[in-house]
C-alpha cells in the first residue's frame, strides 16, 4: 500500500504515527511511504520561507537536513529521518542543534561533506515551502501528521500512544476501513 505522510520532527504525534507504521510493517504488512515536510512552527510565514540554514529555526534545520539526506537517495533519507526521529522523540536532542543533526547524518551513512555542503542549497528550502503549501490547497492539511491514502482520502491522526506491535495492524486496519471503506465519514474526534 502507498502512503503519503505530511510530518514535521516538531510535532510528537508524527513521531508516534511513524513508529506505529513501523510496527505495521513488522507484522509483514507492505507500506511504501512518501513523508512531506509541513511547517508546523511558521513564527513569521514571510520570515519562515526566507531563511537560510544559519537564521533557520530548529523545524526548518531539522527539514533542510532531511532534504539533504534526500538528495544521496530514498534510502539514506529513510534512515535519516528514522534516526532523526529517535534522536528527537526518544533521546530528546535538541533538533535543530547542529551537532544532533550531524550525528543523525554520520548513523545514516551519508556522505558528510556532501551533506554539509547541501544543507545551504536554497532549493531546499524552496522544495519545502512548496511540499507545505500543496498540502494546504491540495489537501487541506493544517497539521501533522496527515496520511493520504491511496484513493486520495486524506486524515490527521494523532494517537495517543504508539500500539503495541501485536495490534499495530489491527489498529491500522481499522483506520484503513473507516478511511476508505466508509464514504459517509468525514471527521472522527473523540472527545475524552
Amino acid at each position: 500500500m502507498q502512503l503519503d505522510i505530511y510530518y514535521s520532527y516538531a510535532c510528537r504525534e508524527s513521531y508516534l504515527v511513524f513508529e506505529w507504521l513501523n510496527r505495521v510493517k513488522e507484522n509483514g504488512y507492505p507500506l511504501n511511504i512518501n513523508w512531506h515536510p509541513f511547517a508546523i512552527q511558521i513564527d513569521a510565514p514571510n520570515h519562515y520561507w526566507n531563511r537560510t540554514w544559519d537564521t533557520a529555526n530548529s523545524e526548518l534545520r531539522g527539514f533542510i537536513a532531511a532534504e539533504s539526506a534526500k538528495q544521496q537517495g530514498r534510502e539514506y533519507f529513510s534512515l535519516f529521518h528514522k534516526y532523526l526521529e529517535m534522536a528527537v522523540h526518544e533521546q530528546f536532542l535538541e533538533l535543530g542543534d547542529e551537532a544532533t543533526l550531524m550525528n543523525v547524518a554520520q548513523k545514516a551513512k551519508l556522505d558528510l561533506s556532501r551533506f554539509q555542503s547541501d544543507v545551504y542549497n536554497s532549493q531546499l528550502i524552496k522544495n519545502i515551502h512548496n511540499s507545505h503549501l500543496l498540502g494546504i490547497k491540495k489537501w487541506n492539511i493544517f497539521g501533522t501528521p496527515t496520511l493520504i491514502f491511496e484513493n486520495g482520502h486524506s486524515f490527521h491522526l494523532e494517537l495517543n500512544e504508539i500500539p503495541l506491535v501485536i495490534d499495530a495492524l489491527k489498529t491500522f486496519q481499522a483506520v484503513e476501513v473507516l478511511v476508505n471503506k466508509q464514504i459517509y465519514i468525514k471527521q472522527l474526534k473523540k472527545t475524552n
